[in-house]
């Protein structure tokens, strides 16, 4: 019941942020553009008017980029440079717009204000920054250990079977997943105590982030897998349906576009009710045991 209701005050919460999550698919849009067309417009004068952009269309043929001579290493310095620009670019921006989506849908938000989105995202950036890249590389830290070492070290005994190596390597990866939804409720935890208390240091929210995600753990685990597994759907179908769409019109490149923004979109409202539904758990655990304190004293 407990759950149901995070999730139903989460829902509440972040359709009245739904222009926040317009305005974070607005600078998302923009960014990748801003790589995507210098890149567009450099395979366009490399590639001419050739047949080499029939082929293309078919599907990626490696043949195409064998055979551009020297104007291959030139691309793909773009390519690896512009990557890693975007990529930089992406993760402080992430850290600016989570912080103003969770400014968005913390108790007393109220109304969306665009004001207060991007004075959220401001005042809360460093914070969220910090929390973002001390997640990630926790993330990285336990794909290490938990999975990249158990299945290198059965790879190479060669005496073990192959079966054993797949069933390290499927242990692992189980693994390994069930603990992503522990590592997310730690760190949203620790971004909506940070955004409802902004005098508190980040690594103070982060400790105090690990202390939210123990209380009540089961429930809050549970909350979080149905809330992941939600945000995976919109991956999953762009992943299998996407690739498979070869459209042959500009109508049909145009309908293309727009479903895979649709898609996009989607994943940022289900993410956004993730963080709308921890925020909202976390108020009823903090309200809980202001109470049980308040009560205490009261018996003292």
């Amino acid at each position: 019941m407990k759950i149901i209701n995070s999730l139903g005050t989460g829902f509440i919460r972040v359709v009245k942020a739904v222009k926040g999550i317009i305005i974070t698919w607005f600078c998302f849009y923009f960014l990748v553009l801003t790589f995507v067309y210098p890149l567009r417009k450099s395979l366009d004068f490399t590639f001419g008017s050739s047949m080499i952009t029939e082929r293309l269309a078919d599907g990626f043929d490696f043949e195409v980029f064998a055979d551009l001579g020297n104007a291959l290493p030139s691309i793909l310095s773009f390519f690896s440079t512009g990557f890693m620009i975007t990529f930089f670019a992406g993760f402080l921006l992430n850290a600016f717009l989570t912080a103003g989506l969770f400014g968005s849908v913390k108790k007393d938000s109220g109304r969306f204000s665009a004001p207060g989105f991007f004075s959220a995202g401001a005042l809360n950036f460093w914070p969220f920054f910090l929390i973002s890249l001390l997640i990630t590389f926790g993330i990285i830290f336990l794909f290490i250990i938990i999975v990249l070492l158990p299945v290198s070290i059965t790879a190479m005994a060669e005496t073990l079977p192959e079966r054993s190596i797949f069933l390290v390597s499927l242990v692992s990866g189980i693994v390994f997943l069930l603990l992503i939804p522990v590592i997310l409720l730690v760190a949203d935890n620790s971004r909506s105590f940070k955004t409802g208390h902004r005098e508190v240091p980040a690594l103070k929210s982060i400790g105090k982030g690990f202390s939210l995600t123990s209380s009540d753990f089961g429930r809050s685990y549970l909350m979080m897998l149905i809330l992941i597994l939600g945000q995976v759907v919109p991956g999953i179908a762009a992943i299998l349906f996407l690739p498979a769409w070869k459209p042959v019109t500009g109508g049909g490149v145009f309908l293309l576009l727009v479903v895979s923004q649709l898609l996009f979109f989607a994943r940022l409202f289900l993410k956004t009710w993730r963080y709308a539904s921890v925020t909202a758990r976390m108020d009823d655990i903090l309200l809980t045991n202001t109470r049980g304190m308040e009560i205490q004293q009261v018996n003292n």
